[in-house]
């Protein structure tokens, strides 16, 4: 039997482990399971909260979803810990189930330290998912960093979705590099991506501003460059959805005309917001890579962005979007302009984003990560 028929005949056992409860990871283990059915090659289960967003249709895996209670609210990380020993039972005992090679946490939760040694008594290797290496300003799980950055020493390896957050983690020291599997960020699609006419030449282009809205996610700085485009006369409207503080920003966006919906939205209200919408403007002041941008591909849109973090990791400039020259409204206005005067270049960008589904796409993650399994 040739090395390739074993491998077909053997597949990687894979768990994906995710205990949060909502956010775009809850939608990145859904379509990692989804991908893994097309792959022979994997064999994938999911170790879930049953407070999960996303808990009803992870359950439509069957067996291959393992359902635990963890909490509903930041303190119940201590007045729910009680739940701490029963969870590593049910983990030591569905891995040994399904035969699990490797469990790959696709982000570290408050709790994870206290799984890594059930993890390795069963003799399955422990992966995670190392998305930030410093906490972002204003982001409240600076709090917890240091616990979530535990989950990176103690494992066998240690994954990220960037080069930028590879060379901040080998410059910490704390990780060995062979340790490190550096990969990237694959789509998010919430869903086929909707057929899109092509964009009148007369219409003002639809800007989004998409997600959770603290500091260093730059809503001051889009509004700002909005309010810029509008002085100099360029069409363009604006959209602001997701969650957060947008109180200093609030009168300026209703001045604009902005859209706005100051709330989490749920997977279907995030695909609708997609499709009536040109392009996805990531304005961060700081960042690693952004979950937004892996969104905004997946429903076939292009992105501008600013050039900080991974983000121009993410977006090849000219192919599937636009990098601002510098983190500034100017600079952001400038490259908005761009595209709102060049109709030629946004029918561009949509087809790069379309040519590159294949290279970023969910099962192409799948697969790598699988590879952990046979090392």
């Amino acid at each position: 039997m040739t090395a390739e028929q074993t491998e077909a005949a053997d597949p990687a056992r894979v768990m994906f482990a995710y205990l949060g409860r909502r956010g775009p990871m809850s939608r990145f283990t859904l379509e990692a399971m989804q991908a893994a059915r097309f792959l022979p090659d994997v064999a994938a289960t999911a170790f879930v909260s049953r407070q999960n967003e996303n808990f009803a249709a992870l359950a439509e895996f069957g067996a291959h979803c393992v359902g635990v209670d963890t909490f509903q609210r930041g303190s119940g990380a201590l007045l729910a810990a009680w739940r701490i020993p029963a969870l590593r039972r049910t983990l030591a005992a569905e891995i040994r189930r399904h035969k699990i090679d490797v469990v790959i946490e696709l982000m570290p939760h408050i709790w994870s330290p206290a799984l890594t040694s059930v993890i390795r008594g069963t003799g399955a290797r422990y992966a995670t998912i190392v998305h930030d290496v410093s906490a972002h300003p204003g982001d409240a799980t600076a709090l917890v960093n240091s616990v979530l950055g535990m989950a990176a020493v103690q494992a066998d390896r240690v994954i990220t979705l960037s080069t930028a957050v590879t060379a901040q983690l080998r410059a910490r020291r704390r990780v060995a590099p062979d340790k490190i599997m550096t990969l990237f960020l694959p789509d998010l699609t919430f869903g086929p991506p909707p057929a899109r006419p092509p964009r009148a030449t007369d219409a003002p282009l639809r800007l989004l501003f998409l997600g959770r809205i603290v500091p260093y996610k730059g809503l001051g700085l889009f509004v700002d460059a909005v309010e810029t485009l509008r002085r100099n006369g360029i069409p363009v409207e604006a959209g602001v959805f997701g969650e957060g503080d947008i109180s200093v920003e609030r009168g300026r966006l209703q001045a604009l005309g902005a859209e706005t919906a100051n709330q989490w939205l749920s997977d279907d209200e995030i695909a609708a917001v997609l499709a009536r919408h040109d392009v996805v403007v990531v304005s961060h002041i700081e960042a690693s890579q952004s979950a937004v941008i892996a969104t905004a591909f997946g429903a076939g849109l292009p992105v501008i962005a600013t050039p900080v973090g991974a983000l121009p990791e993410q977006v090849a400039h000219g192919v599937t979007g636009l990098i601002a020259e510098a983190a500034s409204a100017e600079a952001l206005a400038a490259t908005i302009t761009r595209l709102a005067l060049d109709p030629g270049l946004y029918r561009a960008l949509c087809e790069g984003v379309r040519a590159r589904r294949d290279q970023g796409s969910m099962q192409r993650f799948v697969h790598e990560c699988s590879r952990i399994a046979r090392e």
